[in-house]
This record gives C-alpha cells, sequence and structure tokens, in this order.
C-alpha cells in the first residue's frame, strides 16, 4: 500500500495545478476507505466509489445519485486523478469495509 504523501507525489508529478495541501485532501479522502496499491481494474461501481470520494472533498454531502445528475465533464479532473495513478502502476483497492460474499475470484 501507498501512503497519502505517495499519491500526492504522484499528483504533483503528473501536473496537477492544485495546491499540495489540496492534493492531500484528495488523497485522503481516496485513501480513507480504499486503500492505494498496486493497479487493478475497477469495475463501473468502484470507480463511482473512488470519483465520489474525490468529489466529497468539494461536494461532502454528494452521493452516487448526484454523481449520474452531473454530465461527465464536470467529473473529468476526478477521473483524471484516477488515471494518473494507473499510470504509475497504482490504483484504488477494493473498499475495507466492503465484504462480498459468493464472489469466486
Amino acid at each position: 500500500m501507498v501512503d497519502v504523501n505517495d499519491v500526492v507525489h504522484v499528483w504533483s508529478r503528473a501536473g496537477h495545478g492544485t495546491p499540495h495541501d489540496r492534493l492531500g485532501l484528495y488523497a485522503q479522502a481516496l485513501t480513507a476507505h480504499r486503500p492505494v496499491g498496486p493497479y487493478r481494474a475497477l469495475d463501473d461501481a468502484q470507480e463511482d466509489g473512488a470519483i465520489l470520494a474525490l468529489y466529497r472533498v468539494d461536494r461532502p454531502q454528494a452521493t452516487i445519485a448526484d454523481l449520474r445528475q452531473l454530465p461527465a465533464l464536470a467529473l473529468w479532473s476526478y477521473r483524471q486523478m484516477l488515471h494518473d495513478l494507473a499510470r504509475e502502476g497504482l490504483g484504488p483497492l477494493q473498499d475495507h469495509g466492503t465484504l462480498r460474499i459468493g464472489v469466486l475470484r
């Protein structure tokens, strides 16, 4: 697993013009429920959850339903943050609290 500082470093190297303290808030939000580690593809629900974690930094009361009402362009910067991590071979892992029953891997 990587820590918040590593995530901020990746985003900074990717050229985000966002100040480091703000990137730190995004990194904390992302890693609070989804540890960041080696990249693996996310399904749509997992990607939505990761984007929601980032979006809630700006809109704390946001829900998945709120995300679905937004135009794709409004969420571009959050998706880009996930893609920047993926380029470095990193990404959010399964939620800490999620217990998957009956799923074979």
